[in-house]
This record gives C-alpha cells, structure tokens and sequence, in this order.
C-alpha cells in the first residue's frame, strides 16, 4: 500500500510539472493563428488604400467606427470558433481565415483626414489561454482575455504592433 502511495504522489509531481509545459506549447501553437490572419488583413487593407488612396471596408465602415466582434459567439479559452462572414464589418472579405478561430477579430477604421480619406488602421485580436493567468486584459464589448495583439497598419504600407504577454 505504501508502494502504491509513492506511486501516485510521483505521478502527481510530474503531472504538476508536464500540465502546465504542455498548456504552454499549446497556446504557442494556437496563438500562431494571429500572423496568419493579420497578414491577411494588413494585405487586403494595404490593397484596398493602394487602389482607392483611403481605407475602406466591403461595408464601407465610417471613418473611427469599429467592426463587429468576430468571431462573434463566445469563445472559450482556447476553444475554437467559426467565423462569421456576414457580421458588421467583415461582408464580401475576400477570405474568411482557414480553420477553427481560437481568438476574436476586430478592427477600426482610422479618422478621416481634411480631404476626407482614412490613412490608418487599427486591426486586433484577444483571446484566453488556458494557465495563463486570469482574464484581466480588457478587450472590446465587454470581453477580456490574458492576450492580446494591436496592429496599426498606415496608408504608407508601414505597421506596428503591439502584442502582451509573452509565452
């Protein structure tokens, strides 16, 4: 019997120590979604502003309005989800992303300069990861999440990016 008990409370020390590496390497894997999809987005974004001189959108968001949420059910942590085509914002995109979403969308169109044209773009994503900490990073309509990345891509074709925390 007590042979038994060492067996177990080893098996639970390196579980201790396995679990957490293993949620680790997955929510590197998950958040490797995001540059695949942003880069999808700055490249229809940077293609819309190269033909027209300003930043528009397949519903022609005003200038400082922000898209929908998308995907736009709840998305819980690290759970995938279906994108939806037809929310505010994100009609007639030339791509939904491949596979199951595991991060929520959103993106806002920029003010608009004295000639009436939008030079910049802010396009974001926030999700929740599972051992990562608490749900503390405040995100749009009430959603929070321990991740999230800020993208602002200018009429130039530069971009920055914002991206917390680290994994």
């Amino acid at each position: 019997m007590v042979e038994l008990m060492i067996v177990v409370g080893l098996i639970g020390i390196l579980s201790s120590i396995a679990i957490p590496g293993y949620q680790r390497i997955t929510a590197r894997g998950h958040r490797s979604e995001v540059p695949t999809v942003m880069s999808k987005f700055r490249l229809y974004f940077k293609t819309t502003h190269d033909n027209q001189g300003t930043f528009s959108t397949p519903q022609t968001l005003a200038p400082g309005t922000t898209s929908a949420v998308n995907p736009s059910a709840a998305v819980l942590p690290g759970q995938p989800s279906a994108w939806v085509t037809n929310a505010a914002g994100w009609v007639d995109l030339p791509f939904p992303p491949e596979g199951p979403i595991r991060l929520r969308y959103w993106y806002t169109i920029g003010s608009a300069t004295d000639d009436g044209r939008v030079h910049d773009v802010t396009m974001q994503a926030c999700g929740s990861f599972p051992g990562f900490g608490p749900d503390t990073i405040p995100c749009i309509g009430g959603m929070s999440g321990n991740y999230l990345y800020t993208e602002l891509l200018h009429g130039n074709g530069t971009y920055e990016v914002v991206e917390l925390p680290d994994f």
